[in-house]
């Protein structure tokens, strides 16, 4: 076990660190979450001055 760590800890601890951001994004866009909120009215905002129209909710 030991060595295993010490040949691929570097490896390891990115993987942790992927999983977990992409854990953290997930999180904030999901339904309701500040980041989906804000993300959306930008969206629309940005139709909105095109005239575009936005389909959906």
């Amino acid at each position: 076990m030991k060595v295993i760590f010490e040949e691929y800890s570097g490896i390891i601890i990115t993987a942790v660190a992927i999983v977990a951001l992409i854990a953290i994004i997930g999180l904030m866009l999901g339904t309701d979450g500040p980041v989906h909120d804000a993300f959306t009215e930008l969206i629309k905002q940005l139709f909105s001055k095109t005239g575009l129209t936005v389909t959906g909710s």
